[in-house]
């Protein structure tokens, strides 16, 4: 027996001893290269991705303990060649790396033996990936993403022939794909989130190896080309976030081994081909926010390995089928922002694995009993909201959800079942987000209500009910993890809510709310997003809104009564792009800690009692769109910019009914080059990109809105469209002539010059402003003749001249014909059509400047009958179309024709 044992323990020795001479041991040129990569770039700052990732950092374990006894092959991230010992592979991802990277810096491109290099969440600064990349010719996996690289992709690249993997996704790639051509060999092709742009290359049809092609969030355009078909093995395709339109091609049917298609976000159109129901092997199809149109597929009934179907946002239509309750594997479900229409499938209760169902925005109908969700145990999220449907609620239900939309729903009170969500945590069963808006839900809040999920709820909607109050005053909300609450119209009372600490968008606006805004509203450290407007607040602004500055980026508090100065609104840092405080009592300059917000793009204090010379200083924002001061008391000299560059993408200006004076400002209109060159996208909104990043939920989003006198009327726009350029300059005290560089500002739209003692020629060079709809230079002392080149203003809607000292004939062609009295009135040198004094009358009389006294009408010129103006405007268009002009589209037509004239006259001082 102890023979045996002896024997045993010699066996052990011998094997350890074998496997130590077999243990591979890195060769000495590249254990240096190694060392010498992580001296240049290695910064231990761990966590390196995210806060939830792993402390240990890889890097930490590559020491040099002796030249002769540190194996590299034993270091974290590194993998050796059992046979020969060379290194061939890295996994650095995740690695604390930062630096710019070049040649002379990347010795790891030394490592010619590598087969798999990830560089991945990693920050290289803005680098080019070096051309010494394609010396690693026994390459088969690159991971290069998120790790701040820009340029092109290296031709270079065309060299590693054996590559299998290519992940160049999240980083800033620009150039051409055809750079890659060599890469026949591709097995994965990760172009994710970089900048290509123009058509996708026909290089990519020859990849016939190719199993993942990712081209998604780029700037291609054109359509899906016909020989991405040739791809037969293709299981992975993803050309979401790009500009491609036109109908998804028939090829793409050879994808039999297809699992994942994502097509979404692109302008894709035509109805969704038959054929995509054949593809029975896809387990996830993303076709959202295109232009499909149509009925869903009755194909789709192939699809029964589907698990994620995402085809929200489209132009659809029908009835949700019944059938769809067969698909057994559908986990997820996303129709919203569609147009369905009947009532719910009860067939759907069938999905025992489904967890999402989103409806929202349809147009559903139909009574629902909540009660039958209850059905689908794995259920969490249900979205019903914005339909017509009548839910249904029982007071004892047990189903517990994580995402509850019932907006929209004709309930007429708080949901009775919600009451046992008190603090009961479960995942994915404990309230999570709650919107309950647009409802006819009256009366106070109840205090149970202020209970439900306390410690869990982060999403809450309120709004457009009919609610009062909170039951106690000051009310402060007892959800600690609240990070956005939208309370906007409704009818509630009293003071001001205090929100949790950690909100970050808080919407209460369109209430009855009064009192000062308590010096608590300055605990909340991380706000984004606040919404106070059109309230009956009052009080001096709090000072320690400034300490906010640094998290703030939107603080909407128009139209309420705040008086006294206006705090610095900049701390340390500042975080502003939207500042409203129109529409109050403010007094005192302008802030000149302002300058200091170099993201500001909105800034509007029209309406106020501010008193200040013309803010030059403002000029230095290079993201400033809309400047709003109308109202208020500026006064003296706009001056001439001091700088060469000062509101370059201003495109919104109002400086309306303040006491400026002087020249015009010919030196801005020269630099205000976003008035000149339109890049602007004509279906987009000025900060439509203020969201919240709220999963499952973005429903609660923050638009910019002003107020602009036209026509004499306060219009409101709740949206502003990004083509919408303005300038506003009427009732000050203005004077001399036009300056020439106004002619330069081609993409102007409305132009308001009225109301100040502006004298010389009506130019001809307005003729330039060939996008300009609305023309007002009304009450100055314009004198000669209308100029004939001002027809070629075909998209011109309404133009005043009147209560100038204009003289000669009136221009009858084009959109002039279209024009009335109004628009030429308090002109006695004026003759034509549409006035009754005909040219060559020997009774006309001498031009000249009648006052109000003189003329009943003087300051309400424009009150003219608009249906008239409109129905001479359509007219005009007509007679455009026969010349071959021009003419203004029909959404300019629809939003910017209704409502530009005269502003009322103020009396001078």
């Amino acid at each position: 027996m102890i023979i045996l044992q002896f024997l045993l323990l010699l066996l052990r020795v011998v094997a350890s001893l074998s496997l130590n001479s077999t243990q591979p041991r890195c060769h000495a040129n590249e254990r240096s290269a190694l060392l010498e990569f992580k001296a240049t770039f290695f910064t231990k700052r761990p966590p390196c991705c995210d806060e939830s990732s792993d402390k240990h950092v890889k890097l930490e374990s590559w020491k040099a303990i002796g030249e002769t006894t540190s194996n590299c092959c034993d270091w974290d991230g590194v993998e050796c060649d059992e046979a020969s010992g060379h290194v061939i592979g890295l996994d650095l991802s995740c690695s604390c790396l930062t630096g710019s990277i070049n040649s002379s810096t990347a010795s790891i491109l030394s490592l010619v033996h590598l087969q798999s290099l990830n560089l991945a969440f990693n920050g290289f600064n803005f680098s080019q990936v070096p051309l010494e990349i394609g010396n690693l010719g026994s390459l088969r996996e690159l991971n290069l993403s998120n790790s701040n690289f820009i340029g092109h992709i290296l031709t270079s690249l065309g060299n590693l022939t054996q590559l299998t993997h290519l992940d160049l996704s999240f980083n800033a790639f620009f150039g051409s794909v055809r750079s890659i051509e060599n890469l026949t060999l591709l097995a994965h092709l990760d172009l994710s989130i970089n900048s290509f742009s123009g058509k996708i290359p026909s290089i990519l049809g020859r990849f016939a190896r190719l199993k993942h092609l990712d081209l998604g969030s780029n700037d291609l355009t054109g359509k899906i080309p016909s020989f991405l078909g040739n791809l037969t093995k293709l299981n992975y395709l993803s050309l979401v976030g790009n500009e491609l339109m036109g109908e998804i091609p028939s090829s793409l049917r050879s994808f039999m081994q297809l699992t994942y298609l994502d097509l979404s976000f692109n302008q894709l159109t035509g109805q969704i081909p038959y054929f995509l129901g054949n593809l029975v092997q896809l387990t996830s199809l993303a076709l959202s926010s295109n232009r499909l149109t149509g009925e869903i597929p009755s194909s789709f009934q192939n699809l029964q390995e589907l698990e994620y179907l995402f085809l929200d946002t489209n132009e659809l239509e029908g009835e949700i089928p019944t059938w769809l309750g067969s698909l057994a594997q559908l986990g997820y479900i996303n129709f919203s922002f569609n147009s369905f229409h009947g009532s719910i499938p009860s067939t759907i209760t069938h999905l025992q694995n489904l967890g999402v169902l989103d409806l929202t925005s349809n147009n559903l109908s139909g009574t629902v009993e909540l009660d039958m969700f209850s059905k689908i145990e794995s259920l969490f999220v249900l979205k019903l909201s914005s339909n017509n449907l009548s839910v249904m609620i029982k007071p004892n239900i047990s189903k517990r959800y994580w995402v509850l939309g019932l907006g929209s729903c004709n309930l007429n009170s708080f949901p009775e079942y919600l009451r046992g969500q008190e603090d009961l945590y479960q995942p994915f069963k404990d309230l999570y987000q709650l919107d309950l808006s647009y409802n006819k839900i009256s009366g106070q809040v109840p205090e149970w209500f202020l209970n439900v999920s306390t410690k869990e709820l982060v999403y809450l909607n309120l709004s457009g009910n009919f609610l009062t109050s909170f039951g106690q005053d000051p009310v402060t909300f007892k959800w600690t993890k609240l990070v956005s609450a939208d309370l906007r119209f409704n009818q509630l009372q009293g003071s001001l809510p205090i929100p949790p600490p950690k909100i970050l968008n808080y919407y209460i606006s369109n209430n009855r709310l009064s009192g000062e805004i308590s010096p608590v509203i300055c605990n909340l450290t991380s706000i984004r997003m606040i919404d106070l407007s059109n309230n009956n607040l009052t009080g001096v602004l709090p000072r320690c809104l400034s300490n906010l500055s640094g998290s703030l980026e939107v603080m909407s508090l128009q139209s309420n009564g705040f008086n006294g100065k206006i705090p610095q609104l900049n701390g340390d840092n500042c975080a502003f792009l939207m500042i409203d405080l129109s529409y109050n009592e403010l007094m005192g300059p302008l802030p000149r800690s302002l300058r200091k917000c170099k993201n500001l793009e909105f800034l509007s204090f029209g309406n106020n009692q501010i008193r200040d010379v013309f803010p030059s200083w403002l000029g230095s924002l290079i993201g400033l769109k809309v400047l709003g001061l109308r109202h208020n008391r500026f006064h003296g000299l706009v001056g001439e910019p001091t700088d060469g560059f000062e509101f370059p993408k201003l495109q919104i200006i109002d400086l309306s009914q303040n006491n400026l004076s002087g020249s015009l400002p010919s030196g801005y209109f020269k630099q205000w080059t976003a008035m000149k060159v339109s890049e602007r996208v004509q279906s987009d909104y000025i900060g439509n990109f203020i969201q919240e990043a709220m999963p499952f939920f973005p429903s609660s989003t923050f638009d910019y809105s002003m107020r602009v006198i036209v026509k004499g009327i306060q219009t409101n726009y709740s949206k502003i469209q990004e083509y919408l350029t303005l300038i506003d300059l009427s009732s000050n005290n203005f004077s001399g002539a036009i300056p020439e560089t106004i002619g330069s500002l081609k993409q102007l739209e409305l132009l308001n010059l009225s109301n100040n003692m502006l004298s010389g020629p009506l130019p001809p060079f307005l003729a330039n402003l060939t996008n300009l709809e609305a023309l007002d230079l009304s009450q100055n002392q314009l004198s000669r003749e209308i100029p004939q080149e001002l027809t070629q203003l075909t998209s011109l809607a309404v133009f005043n001249v009147s209560y100038n000292r204009l003289t000669g004939p009136i221009p009858q062609s084009r959109q002039f014909s279209t024009f009335e009295n109004n628009s030429y009135k308090g002109n006695s040198g004026l003759c034509g059509t549409p006035l009754s004094r005909k040219c060559g009358d020997p009774k006309a009389s001498p031009p000249s400047s009648p006052t109000s006294e003189e003329d009943p009408d003087y300051g309400s010129a424009m009150k003219l009958d608009w249906k008239i103006v409109c129905m001479g405007y359509a007219s005009g268009l007509v007679i455009g179309v026969v010349l071959g002009s021009s003419l203004i589209t029909r959404r300019r037509a629809q939003s910017l024709v209704k409502n530009f004239g005269r502003r009322k006259q103020r009396r001078r001082r």
